[in-house]
């Protein structure tokens, strides 16, 4: 059974999380950053869109079935390799044949282990990122803050909440 079997049976092998909001809405999408208040997503379709932070009630990253698939296979795989196979030492026909059968396993899960582990570290940092500015002003319990004066200087206008941040 290969991994891109296990994956498209499991549903996990992909890059987009699963966003649960309070009321009660299931979001597909990849995470891309965010702000203090705001979590920016990138949806299948290429449309970027934000969601508030306080409308989050669950966040499931991708890769979690990777790297539970992915420690399995590496453990079976050590296994059969630490265990050793006499016949995995002949050259004759067919000796080639053992060495594959017990060297695929721990392959393919460490495979599956990385895609997991690095998949899954790239939703989280993304998630935990709030560097970028926000998109709207904050709203609270009884509707928008009063704006602050701010300096416009001519030319100037709001900054792109996805752009890449300027050094």
């Amino acid at each position: 059974m290969s991994v891109a079997l296990l994956c498209h049976i499991g549903g996990g092998c992909g890059t987009t999380a699963r966003i649960d909001t309070n009321e009660g809405r299931h979001i597909d999408a990849r995470i891309v950053g965010g702000s203090p208040g705001s979590v920016y997503l990138a949806g299948d379709n290429r449309d970027r869109f934000t969601v508030r932070r306080d409308d989050i009630r669950d966040v499931d990253h991708p890769g979690d079935v990777p790297i539970v698939v992915g420690a399995a296979l590496t453990a079976i795989g050590g296994f059969l390799l630490f265990r050793g196979d006499a016949r995995c030492n002949d050259w004759g026909p067919g000796g080639d044949r053992y060495c594959i059968v017990n060297a695929a396993p721990a392959i393919l899960g460490l495979l599956a282990l990385t895609w997991g582990l690095v998949v899954y570290r790239q939703s989280t940092s993304a998630f935990a990122d709030r560097s970028r500015p926000e998109p709207d002003p904050a709203m609270g319990p009884h509707g928008p803050r009063e704006p602050v004066p701010s300096l416009k200087l001519p030319g100037s206008s709001k900054p792109d909440p996805f752009a890449e941040p300027r050094p």
